[in-house]
C-alpha cells in the first residue's frame, strides 16, 4: 500500500533512526518500521531515491506500506516494503503544511501526562491511544548541562500553565547544540528567523535505566522552526 508523508521526525533510535510523519491520505500519524528486531530504520532505508539524499524534516515523500504492527506504546506503527522512498516534494508547500498543522495536539496533557516518563507496567494496563504529538509550545528554552562526564540537551517549555522538561532526539537540533557551552538558552537565541516553532513529542519503547524498571520517555523528536 503506497502511502505520502509529511516527515515530521527523523530521530536518533539506538544506531539508527525513527521516521513518523503525517499520511496525507488518512490525515494520521506513521511511524515506519525498518528492518532491524528494535525498528530502527538504517541509512539505506531512510535514503530516498534520485539522488535525493537522507529524508529531511519536512520533506513529502511516497513509501510502500506493508503491515501494521500496533503496540502497548506505538499504536501508529507500520512496517515497511523492502522498496526505495520516493521524494515528492522538498519542503512541503504551504497547502499541504495546513493539512499538517491540522493535525495539531489541543488536548490539555501531552501524551496522557506531563512528566518526561511513563511506566511500562502503566501502558501494559492501558494502552497508550497516541504516541505521536505535534505542539506549538510556549516559553522554548533549551538546557544543556554536564552529568557524569555527559552533555544532556532538553528542551524546557510551557503548554497550557504546565512546564515540561524533555530530552531531545532531534540530530540537526542536536548537532546545534553541540556548538554551545553547558547553559540555558532561549530558542530565539538559536533560531532568531523563526516565525514559529512547533515540536513533535514521541513516547519511547521500553528504556530501563540503570537496569532497574522499565519506562517509556516522552521526548522531543524535532524541532521545526518555520
Amino acid at each position: 500500500m503506497r502511502r505520502t508523508i509529511v516527515c515530521l521526525a527523523n530521530s536518533y533510535k539506538h544506531g539508527g533512526r525513527c521516521v513518523a510523519g503525517i499520511c496525507l491520505e488518512s490525515h494520521r500519524w506513521i511511524r515506519l518500521r525498518g528492518a532491524a528486531d528494535d525498528g530502527a530504520l538504517s541509512v539505506r532505508e531512510y535514503t530516498l531515491t534520485g539522488g535525493a539524499g537522507e529524508l529531511r524534516l519536512l520533506d513529502v515523500f511516497e513509501v510502500d506500506l506493508h503491515y501494521p504492527i500496533p503496540s502497548d506504546c506505538h499504536p501508529e506503527d507500520w512496517a515497511t516494503m523492502p522498496m526505495a522512498w520516493r521524494l515528492i516534494e522538498r519542503p512541503c508547500s504551504p497547502e499541504r503544511w495546513k493539512q499538517v498543522v491540522a493535525a495539531e495536539d489541543r488536548t490539555t496533557g501531552l501524551l496522557g501526562g506531563s512528566r518526561d516518563r511513563i511506566s511500562a507496567a502503566e501502558l501494559l494496563a492501558k494502552p497508550a491511544k497516541s504516541s505521536l504529538s505535534l505542539i506549538s509550545p510556549d516559553d522554548l528554552h533549551w538546557w544543556i548541562r554536564e552529568k557524569n562526564g555527559e552533555r544532556k540537551k532538553r528542551a524546557l517549555f510551557q503548554r497550557h500553565h504546565v512546564t515540561y522538561n524533555l530530552s531531545v532526539t532531534d540530530p540537526a537540533w542536536l548537532a546545534q547544540l553541540n556548538l554551545l557551552p553547558a547553559g540555558i538558552y532561549p530558542h530565539r537565541m538559536l533560531a532568531p528567523d523563526a516565525k514559529q516553532t512547533w515540536l513533535t513529542i514521541s513516547l519511547s519503547e521500553a528504556f530501563a535505566p540503570g537496569g532497574v524498571e522499565p519506562w517509556h520517555f516522552r521526548i522531543v523528536a524535532a524541532v521545526i522552526a518555520l
